[in-house]
């Protein structure tokens, strides 16, 4: 019995609980403050809600056969998302229907396309955060509300440390185009057989972003026909990979030594000091690895943001100073490679004494930060009576586009690596 209760309590202790003080006294170590970036480890089985945009404006895409990746969409997407859990079809005009067995097929068909109204703002309010979303669209809204629905993304999955993805493919078009210019305007627009004159839908994915940047490769893998396709991630991680301690490898180090009192995460390294009033420094090499539909990055400038916290009884204070300085050196042999090196000075920065949690954000510039050029090639603007109006390219992609990016930079700035690390007395 004292052998089954001493199991019970050895398993109730967390991983993280002590740290012997100048005093031999131990201190409990509240759970880190603040949120960490998500774990990029995909779940074993995830569910995707797929909503096929059922409007007018979608019916061209479904009336020639050359060039038409569209008709074998439906079948595609149910087998990709199909391997990782359960997918269940829905179509959207105004209203949101879901859809039984296998009628979602019928998406490859001219007649289903009868509704009036586009409502994505609805189907991103419906979303199950917990699943894979993937709208399909041509990115038209009724009334031109893009706004509405830039704000819904931004509240319901930036705020939350998800990820949006847009897919444009450039299609056989024979059909008709609504609301074009000031008088609302209405065209039929024949592609024929013409890559050139092929008019883009689009794939608006919705999620984590493990599964997010995972559906995006297996799509690009699965992509046989040569049709025109723009991939455009945006995430607050912008490598392919974790960015935190789980990669990073040590290299020179100054007055600190690795410890692992505490017996953290592998994203939260432990270090101990050698003198508390001489400088110290790390450094590691970090290999930056832009995900398929990353927006081009300027790297030659970047913003950091440094929070510092010590253990205070059961609490974590903030720490209102700190000379935290970090230093890119980028090689130039070596494209993506890169030198980080963190430098502080413990008495300036720290608490004496006490357990210290240094959170370090490394991002880019938000005017470093572009969106990829298939974006801007695809977008038209139309002023007046709509006479420049092109149907091979999409009304006003590049604000809509834009200001999704505008919306990631707003509320959750993306980062190529977060450095998080304790200082233990």
């Amino acid at each position: 019995m004292k052998k089954f209760l001493l199991t019970i309590l050895l398993f109730l202790v967390p991983s993280s609980l002590f740290l012997s003080g100048c005093a031999d006294k131990v201190q409990t170590v509240p759970p880190l403050p603040g949120t960490l970036p998500n774990a990029l480890t995909a779940p074993e089985k995830l569910d995707t809600d797929i909503y096929f945009d059922s409007t007018v404006s979608m019916r061209g895409f479904t009336t020639l056969s050359a060039g038409n990746v569209y008709l074998t969409l439906p079948d595609l997407l149910g087998d990709l998302c199909g391997a990782a859990g359960s997918v269940k079809f829905y179509s959207f005009g105004e209203q949101i229907h879901a859809l039984d067995g296998r009628s979602h097929r019928l998406f490859a068909t001219p007649e289903v396309y009868t509704e009036a109204i586009t409502a994505v703002a609805n189907v991103v309010d419906a979303a199950d955060t917990s699943h894979l979303s993937i709208i399909v669209t041509d990115l038209f809204e009724s009334d031109s509300d893009w706004s509405n629905v830039t704000q819904k993304l931004r509240d319901k999955f930036f705020a939350n440390h998800l990820a949006v993805a847009v897919v444009g493919i450039r299609n056989s078009f024979n059909g008709e185009i609504f609301d074009v210019g000031l008088n609302a305007a209405k065209f039929s627009y024949n592609s024929w057989d013409d890559p050139n004159r092929y008019r883009p839908f689009y794939l608006l994915i919705m999620g984590r972003d493990d599964a997010v940047k995972t559906f995006l490769r297996k799509f690009n893998e699965r992509q046989t026909l040569p049709n025109d396709t723009g991939y455009l991630l945006l995430s607050e991680n912008l490598t392919e990979t974790a960015s935190d301690f789980s990669n990073f490898e040590l290299g020179d180090v100054e007055n600190f030594y690795s410890d692992d009192t505490l017996g953290l995460e592998a994203r939260v390294k432990e270090f101990g000091l050698d003198k508390f009033s001489a400088p110290a420094s790390f450094a590691f090499v970090r290999n930056y690895e832009p995900p398929l539909g990353a927006c081009p990055l300027d790297l030659s400038a970047i913003d950091t943001s440094t929070e510092i916290f010590t253990v205070d009884g059961e609490d974590w204070t903030p720490r209102s100073e700190n000379d935290v300085r970090v230093s890119l050196l980028k090689d130039d042999r070596q494209t993506g490679i890169f030198l980080v090196k963190v430098s502080l000075t413990p008495e300036k920065s720290l608490a004496e004494g006490k357990l210290n949690f240094v959170r370090i954000k490394v991002m880019p510039k938000e005017s470093g930060c572009r969106l990829p050029a298939w974006v801007e090639l695809w977008s038209v603007n139309v002023d007046g009576s709509a006479k420049t109006f092109d149907g091979s390219k999409t009304l006003n992609l590049t604000r809509i586009l834009g200001s999704l990016k505008d919306s990631v930079f707003a509320v959750s700035r993306p980062a190529l690596m977060n450095i998080n690390f304790v200082v233990t007395p």
